[in-house]
C-alpha cells in the first residue's frame, strides 16, 4: 500500500507543477495586454486655425486602411481639432471636404501621440481628391501665372499646390497678331508624383487679348474661369494669375 500511495502523491505533485507552469506561461503572454490597458498610448491631437474660407466644412481623418477614424467641423473662427487613437491608426490622411472639392494632407504619423505646437495649415492640405471621379483618382489644384516681358512677349509659368512657381523651358508667347490665333504650347511641366502637362495659349483676334489654358494627355483641354491676359499692360514686373484648375495624371 505504501508504494501505491507514494505513486499517487507523485502524480498529484507532477500535475501541480504542470498547472503552475501553464499558469506562468499564460500570465507572461497576458502581461502585455494588462500593461497596455493600464497604460494606453495617448491619442494624437490634430488642429489648425487658418481655415477661415472653410467655415462649416468638415475635416475627416482616414487611416492607412482607408477607414474614417475621426471627424470635426471648422468653426466660425476657422479653427478645428480632432483626436486619433493609435489603437485605430498608425497614420492618417486628413481631408478637408468643401463645396469646391476635397483637399488632403500627406500621411501623418499617429503613433507618437501628443500634438504639433504649430498645428496644420491650409497649405498642408495640398492634394485635391476629385469627387466627380468617385474619390478614387487624385488630382491637384494649380494656377497659371503670366506677365508681360520687356520685349512685349508674354511669359507663362505655373503655381503648384504648395505655392511654388514652376517655369517651363519654352514659356514665352510671341507678341499678339492674327498669325498666332492657333494654339501654341509650352514645354512639359512636371509637378511630381506623376502630375504633368503643358500650358497652351492663343491670340484672340477680336480684342487682342491672349487666352490660355492647360493640356494634360488624355483629357480635354482645361480652361480656368480667369484665363485672359489683357491686350496692354500691366508692366513686366507684375505677375497675373488664373483661377484655380484641377488636373489629373495623364491617361
Amino acid at each position: 500500500m505504501r508504494p501505491i500511495l507514494f505513486e499517487g502523491a507523485t502524480r498529484r505533485w507532477s500535475l501541480g507543477v504542470a498547472l503552475l507552469a501553464a499558469l506562468t506561461i499564460l500570465l507572461i503572454n497576458f502581461a502585455p495586454s494588462i500593461t497596455a490597458q493600464d497604460n494606453p498610448r495617448p491619442p494624437h491631437w490634430f488642429w489648425g486655425q487658418d481655415l477661415n474660407l472653410y467655415v462649416g466644412d468638415q475635416v475627416v481623418a482616414i487611416n492607412q486602411d482607408g477607414q474614417q477614424v475621426a471627424s470635426t467641423t471648422v468653426d466660425s473662427r476657422g479653427t478645428w481639432s480632432l483626436t486619433v487613437s493609435p489603437e485605430n491608426a498608425r497614420t492618417v490622411t486628413l481631408r478637408l471636404i468643401s463645396d469646391s472639392g476635397t483637399r488632403a494632407t500627406d500621411p501623418l504619423d499617429v503613433m507618437d501621440g501628443g500634438f504639433d505646437a504649430e498645428g496644420i495649415s491650409i497649405s498642408d492640405f495640398r492634394h485635391r481628391i476629385s469627387e466627380e471621379l468617385g474619390g478614387s483618382d487624385a488630382t491637384i489644384a494649380v494656377r497659371i501665372i503670366a506677365r508681360r516681358a520687356d520685349d512685349g512677349r508674354i511669359e507663362f509659368g505655373m503655381r503648384d499646390p504648395s505655392g511654388a512657381e514652376i517655369f517651363p523651358r519654352a514659356r514665352f508667347f510671341p507678341q499678339g497678331g492674327p498669325g498666332h490665333t492657333r494654339w501654341l504650347r509650352s514645354s512639359l511641366i512636371d509637378f511630381g508624383d506623376g502630375f504633368e502637362g503643358r500650358i497652351i495659349a492663343r491670340y484672340v483676334d477680336a480684342d487682342g487679348r491672349t487666352e490660355f489654358g492647360f493640356r494634360v494627355e488624355g483629357y480635354d483641354d482645361l480652361f480656368p474661369r480667369a484665363r485672359f491676359f489683357p491686350a496692354s499692360g500691366p508692366d513686366h514686373n507684375r505677375w497675373l494669375r488664373s483661377s484655380e484648375i484641377e488636373i489629373g495624371m495623364p491617361r
